[in-house]
């Protein structure tokens, strides 16, 4: 089994851009304001108040910055950990970005298909509905039971196929692709396909997963070679 991840961190989001904008906005004109081409009140204390405004933007920026994408790349992976389990005939690739908006959590690549794997972390007991948001049934700390809309994650992960089926074709491979949603903290009242509250269960499908439409050695190795450019 080949665990494939991200070599580099993703790109900075808007906020962490906006920060390192006015920090260095603040920079520039406290470097001409020391070289006297700026010129402020001179306030003895402007020198003060200015500096502390820097630094406050700069803390901003590095805060962002290490709670952004480094931070979400490795929850991510740790979400995933459980499919190094999976035999080594299996190749896995982590967050895989699909599009502007599709980031798969793992990508699962072996002789009988390719299966997406997200993982949701939320609890509570789930209840399916047929429209685009389903129900979660939590309790809160003094008791009180309360409800919770989530997105229906069986729409989310048919759009995450239909990506993947479109990226993997514009690079000459149709295959199979089969997709799972793991729940790790919730249960439900019935199984419902395609949902999982078991890691185990999610190894077993995919390890006995019908190879009726069984990937080449060439078709994997195209497969994975297409996925690897998407880290």
């Amino acid at each position: 089994m080949t665990t494939v991840q991200p070599q580099n961190a993703l790109p900075a989001n808007t906020a962490q851009l906006t920060y390192r904008f006015l920090a260095g906005v603040c920079l520039i004109v406290f470097l001409l304001w020391l070289a006297g081409l700026v010129f402020l009140e001179p306030d003895p204390y402007a020198l003060y108040i200015f500096t502390g405004i820097i630094l406050a933007v700069v803390t901003l920026a590095a805060g962002s910055s290490a709670r952004g994408p480094k931070a979400a790349t490795m929850k991510s992976s740790e979400k995933v950990e459980f499919l190094k389990s999976l035999p080594e005939s299996f190749q896995i690739f982590t967050n895989v970005s699909i599009g502007v908006r599709t980031n798969l959590d793992a990508v699962i690549v072996g002789a009988n298909g390719v299966f997406i794997v997200d993982v949701k972390t939320r609890s509570g007991k789930i209840e399916p509905t047929a429209g685009s948001d389903w129900i979660r049934h939590k309790v809160g700390s003094k008791g009180t039971p309360y409800r919770v809309p989530m997105k229906n994650p069986l729409q989310q992960m048919k759009r995450n196929i239909r990506e993947l089926q479109s990226y993997l074709a514009s690079c000459g491979v149709r295959p199979w692709i089969d997709g799972s949603v793991c729940f790790t903290r919730a249960e439900f009242e019935e199984q419902i396909e395609g949902c999982y509250t078991s890691e185990d269960a999610v190894l077993d499908h995919i390890k006995n997963f019908p190879d009726e439409h069984p990937l080449s050695d060439e078709e994997q190795k195209t497969v994975a070679a297409a996925l690897a450019e998407r880290l």
